[in-house]
C-alpha cells in the first residue's frame, strides 16, 4: 500500500509555490501541458519512495531518506513535474523541455545534476545544503500579501482621507491621529481624534474603545481598522 502523499502547492514554501506556479505559466506559454505530482513530503512518504528499487519492487527513484529528513521536499523547498498526458508522464523530450524552462526562472533542476538525474525534480534552496536545514538555518520568511488591506488603502486614497499609499505599507504610529482626525471629517462630520472615535464606537467601528481612547493601539489595531473604514464607506 502506498504512503498517501501531498500534491497541494500551497504546502510549498512562498518563494517555491511562486516559482512552481511561473514554471507552470511560462510553460503553458510553450504549449506543454505540465502537471505538479509531488510538493511536501512527509517522513514516511518519502521513506517509502525510499524503499523503491530497495526493499520495494521496481526503479530507484531517490537517494533521499525520509527518516533523516534529507529530501528537499521534506523541507517544502521541491516538487515533482510530469507530463499531462496519461501512458507518456516522464517523456524525456518534454522533461528537458521543462527543465530549460525551470533553469531559465532560477530553479535547480534534477535532470541537470552530474551525478543521480531526477528529471521531474525542481527545487529552490536559497543556497541552503540539508545539513544547513538539520542544523537550524531557515530559509527566509516571505510576507504573506494582505490583498484586504490593500484594497481598503485603495478605497481610502479614492475617498481623499489618505494621500499617499506607500506611506501605509509600514505602518507610522505617529501618522494615525491625523488618520482618526481625517476619518472623521469624512464620515461624521466632526473634528478632532476624541470626537471621530466616539463616532467610530458609536457606529460599532470600534470594538475595543479604551485602545483608541488611550493611544494604546498598535500597528495591526491600525490595519483592522483601515479595512473596518473601508468596509463602512462601501
Amino acid at each position: 500500500m502506498s504512503i498517501e502523499r501531498c500534491d497541494d502547492i500551497d504546502q510549498l514554501h512562498p518563494k517555491v509555490k511562486e516559482l512552481a506556479e511561473k514554471l507552470l505559466n511560462e510553460a503553458k506559454k510553450q504549449g506543454l501541458n505540465v502537471k505538479i505530482i509531488d510538493t511536501y513530503r512527509s517522513k514516511e512518504r518519502q521513506d517509502y519512495l525510499y524503499a523503491q528499487g530497495r526493499t520495494r519492487p521496481g526503479a530507484i527513484v531517490t537517494n533521499a531518506k525520509g527518516s533523516d529528513m534529507s529530501s528537499y521536499h521534506n523541507w517544502r523547498l521541491a516538487f515533482d513535474c510530469i507530463q499531462n498526458k496519461k501512458g507518456d508522464e516522464y517523456n524525456s523530450v518534454f522533461l528537458a523541455k521543462l527543465g530549460k524552462i525551470g533553469q531559465s526562472i532560477g530553479l535547480e533542476w534534477g535532470g541537470g545534476w552530474s551525478g543521480f538525474k531526477d528529471a521531474p525534480h525542481f527545487q529552490y534552496t536559497f543556497g541552503l545544503s540539508i545539513k544547513d536545514l538539520k542544523s537550524g538555518k531557515k530559509p527566509p520568511q516571505v510576507p504573506v500579501k494582505d490583498v484586504a488591506y490593500e484594497k481598503a488603502i485603495q478605497n481610502l486614497v479614492l475617498e481623499g482621507i489618505i494621500g499617499s499609499p506607500a506611506a501605509w505599507n509600514k505602518i507610522n504610529l505617529n501618522n494615525v491621529l491625523a488618520l482618526i482626525s481625517k476619518i472623521g471629517v469624512r464620515l461624521f462630520d466632526v473634528n478632532g481624534y476624541d470626537l471621530a472615535v466616539a463616532k467610530m464606537v458609536e457606529a460599532k467601528i470600534i470594538s475595543s474603545p479604551a485602545i483608541w481612547k488611550d493611544k494604546k493601539y498598535t500597528e495591526q489595531n491600525t490595519r483592522d481598522l483601515i479595512v473596518k473604514i473601508s468596509s463602512y464607506l462601501g
